[in-house]
């Protein structure tokens, strides 16, 4: 079976887009990851170098990845942030209405 190879001006972007999306879900799965272990660490707090350490094998070293997981969490933090700002917010609107109609 023959094996087609693209060629072209478009295919290095093509395959830089592609790494870069790559890139990005991994460090999608590392921060989701690390979301996860501090769940678990918080509830039991003697687990934490274990966690540490298989971050940092799922990492293997890549300093671009563990900063790219951490923007990710940070974003998450904000996020949840806005949520809850919004919800409480809305809370207080109601609690407001209802004390009018009381």
């Amino acid at each position: 079976m023959s094996t087609h190879t693209p060629a072209g001006s478009n295919w290095p972007e093509a395959m830089h887009l592609l790494e870069a999306r790559q890139k990005r879900e991994q460090a999608w799965v590392v921060a989701s990851f690390a979301e996860y272990l501090a769940e678990e660490v918080h509830a039991h707090p003697e687990q934490a170098l274990e966690a540490i350490a298989s971050l940092a094998e799922w990492c293997d070293g890549d300093a671009e990845l563990l900063a790219q997981a951490r923007a990710d969490v940070l974003q998450d933090t904000r996020r949840a942030r806005a949520a809850v700002a919004e919800n409480n917010k809305e809370a207080i609107e109601l609690l407001e209405l209802a004390g009018r109609a009381s």
